[in-house]
């Protein structure tokens, strides 16, 4: 009885986790900005909006790195961790599903220009 009450728990939950396109077994892409935090969050959301994405702040982490969900006409496409890497350094870890080629050419661009205006 308290496998099935268990198992039925377990499957019910899963069911409550909207993973978007992004899945299980997430694709990564990492890119370290000269920069702080806040300017490269700025200049990623700028940059996600010229790609027709939105980028939606989540809850934090324990150690304070920020997480972002990146949507592309209200459906989950991304995941991004964005944390303090070193002295005026940020690195960004973006998760994204391993079949959606359109997503990655969009970070890409998006982790190149902000590159650019941050150097």
């Amino acid at each position: 009885m308290k496998r099935f009450l268990l198992i039925v728990v377990s499957v019910f939950l899963a069911g409550c986790v909207d993973l978007g396109t992004v899945g299980l077994h997430p694709a990564v892409k990492t890119a370290y900005f000269s920069g702080e935090v806040w300017q490269v969050e700025r200049c990623l959301d700028t940059e996600a909006y010229r790609h027709n994405l939105f980028m939606e702040e989540d809850e934090p982490y324990s150690n304070g790195s920020k997480r972002y969900n990146l949507s592309e006409q209200g459906t989950l496409v991304a995941w991004l961790d964005i944390a303090h890497f070193s002295h005026h350094q940020t690195s960004v870890f973006a998760y994204y599903g391993q079949k959606e080629a359109g997503i990655e050419d969009k970070l890409s661009a998006m982790f190149d220009t902000c590159k650019s205006e941050l150097e």
